[in-house]
């Protein structure tokens, strides 16, 4: 199912029938167990409710962007937050589960497209849970572009410092410059820059 603008995550997220019987415990939403559908409510809910955008104080994961951008490409901006790059690239498309800015109001693991990005922005966004959460959320997002697509990252190094106590609850991924690299080549990307951020984030661009 292609979810369309406006529609909310829930609408593609439990199957429509399963087999009588089945115990609640092994019915998939959408592509995530329970247990992540769960880590997911929490993150949404922190996230709608704590977090304040704050792209402004981002040397080169924030505006910068916008000049890396070639006319005509497409952006796709996972985990959009409030969509601040509405209005300022022409092809964009903004998904996010927790805010109604997002053109798509999903996760990335939810999302479906008729067509194939040339820009992924993950910027902060594919940073909770475990690895094999990070990795399951790259491959979507590679799965989306095209043959010679770039993704830019902004990436926290698993500080808990968003300035509230509720942060605390939430699990961080530590990502570092060395995973960066590694998982680049494992998706067949390569960095062609990364650089120290505002706010001790990591920026890079991965390359195919």
């Amino acid at each position: 199912m292609v979810l369309k603008p406006g529609m909310d995550s829930k609408v593609c997220a439990i199957p429509d029938q399963r087999e009588p019987g089945t115990p609640v415990k092994n019915i998939l939403l959408g592509s995530m167990s329970i247990i992540n559908y769960m880590d997911q409510h929490t993150l949404d809910k922190y996230f709608s409710t704590h977090w304040h955008s704050n792209i402004d104080q981002y040397e080169y994961s924030g505006w910068a962007l916008l000049r890396k951008i070639k006319l005509g490409e497409s952006v796709l901006d996972v985990g959009c937050g409030t969509n601040p790059f509405r209005g300022r690239i022409a092809n964009l498309t903004g998904i996010d589960p927790a805010f109604d800015s997002a053109d798509y109001k999903c996760t990335i693991e939810q999302f479906k497209s008729n067509i194939l990005f040339n820009v992924a922005f993950c910027l902060g966004s594919i940073n909770f849970g475990s690895e094999e959460t990070i990795l399951r959320q790259i491959e979507c997002v590679t799965k989306l572009l095209t043959p010679h697509a770039r993704i830019y990252w902004r990436c926290n190094p698993g500080r808990q410092d968003h300035g509230n106590d509720q942060c605390k609850e939430i699990d961080f991924f530590s990502w570092t410059p060395e995973l960066l690299t590694q998982y680049a080549g494992q998706f067949g990307f390569r960095v062609a820059d990364m650089q120290q951020d505002s706010n001790n984030r990591i920026y890079c661009e991965w390359i195919c």
